[in-house]
């Protein structure tokens, strides 16, 4: 997958946050095509990306920060949780690994992805 629609993925974050565009979740991963692409990459395509633009790590973490549902997971520090199942936690070692993983984890569980 071509490193400009990752990058469009990534930016699904920003861009339903109030300091992006404010759309809606759903319709940021329609037009970022989120579903179609699923398959054509993992957490590691996307690290390269995010370390190359490290805006994206600040993005991701006011995304979780401004959440205003106790669905999906949430950032804290170098770990992802989820609040609907407290003993889900997944540690990682790098912000970029982090940000990468919640990233999948997050838009798979918007999309119902399985």
């Amino acid at each position: 997958m071509k490193d400009t629609n990752l990058l469009k993925i990534l930016k699904i974050g920003h861009h339903t946050s109030i300091r992006g565009a404010g759309i809606s979740l759903k319709w940021a991963i329609n037009q970022g095509r989120y579903v179609e692409s699923r398959n054509s990459f993992k957490a590691n395509d996307l690290i390269e990306i995010i370390s190359s633009n490290p805006f994206l790590i600040d993005e991701w973490i006011l995304y979780s920060q401004d959440k205003r549902t106790c669905k999906g997971f949430y950032i804290s520090k170098y770990e992802i949780g989820s609040i609907e199942n407290p003993a889900k936690k997944f540690r990682f070692n790098s912000k970029e690994e982090l940000v990468a993983n919640y990233v999948i984890m997050e838009l798979d569980y918007w999309s119902k992805i399985e």
